[in-house]
């Protein structure tokens, strides 16, 4: 089992409603996830377009 080495700051801040997506971002970035979601999406055609591990990581902070 790895052990995380994060230190948090005592602060006076009030925390918000967003204080959960650390543990998601986290846990994204560990497993690579983001490499595995371009892995078994399809790529679009154009160069424009964003890749789906970025349209999903954006829509994971709107989800309540």
């Amino acid at each position: 089992m790895n052990i995380l080495n994060y230190k948090l700051d005592t602060t006076n801040e009030l925390l918000t409603s967003r204080i959960g997506l650390i543990t998601p971002a986290h846990t994204i970035q560990v497993l690579d996830l983001s490499k595995t979601i371009d892995q078994h999406f399809p790529a679009l055609g154009s160069n424009c377009a964003l890749k789906a591990s970025t349209f999903i990581n954006t829509l994971r902070p709107l989800h309540k």
